[in-house]
C-alpha cells in the first residue's frame, strides 16, 4: 500500500512539474459536503442542474459533476457519455451555467484522449 502511495505521489509531482504554466490552471475540487455548502453560500447552480444542462447541450448522457475552485471562480467539471461511446469532458461556470470553451490542448479529431487509436 505504501508503494502505491509513493507511485501516486511521484505521478502527481511529475504532472505538476511537466505542466509548467498549465499546472497553475489546475483547479481544486471540493467534496460533496463542501459543494453543498458553497452552492448555498454563493448561490451557485446545483450539481444536478449543471449535469442536466450540459447533457442537453451536448446531446449526451450525464455521468458526473465536480465543483472546483479556480482562483475566485467556481467551475463544474462535467463528464458526459456520448451515444457513440466517447467520453466528453466539459467545464461550466457554476454561477452562470454557461459552458466554458475547451482548451486548445484537447484532441481535435473528435476522440477522447482515453480512446484506443483507430485501426486501419
Amino acid at each position: 500500500m505504501a508503494a502505491l502511495a509513493n507511485v501516486c505521489r511521484a505521478a502527481v509531482a511529475g504532472f505538476v512539474l511537466a505542466g509548467g504554466a498549465h499546472a497553475a490552471e489546475v483547479a481544486a475540487c471540493l467534496s460533496a459536503s463542501d459543494t453543498r455548502e458553497q452552492v448555498r453560500a454563493h448561490k451557485l447552480l446545483e450539481p444536478y442542474a449543471a449535469l442536466k444542462t450540459a447533457a442537453q447541450q451536448r446531446k449526451a448522457e450525464a455521468l458526473s459533476a465536480r465543483l472546483c475552485v479556480n482562483g475566485d471562480d467556481y467551475v463544474y467539471e462535467i463528464t458526459l457519455l456520448h451515444r457513440d461511446g466517447r467520453l466528453i469532458h466539459v467545464e461550466m461556470n457554476a454561477g452562470t451555467g454557461k459552458l466554458i470553451a475547451r482548451p486548445a490542448h484537447e484532441p481535435k479529431d473528435g476522440r477522447d484522449a482515453h480512446d484506443q487509436p483507430a485501426k486501419n
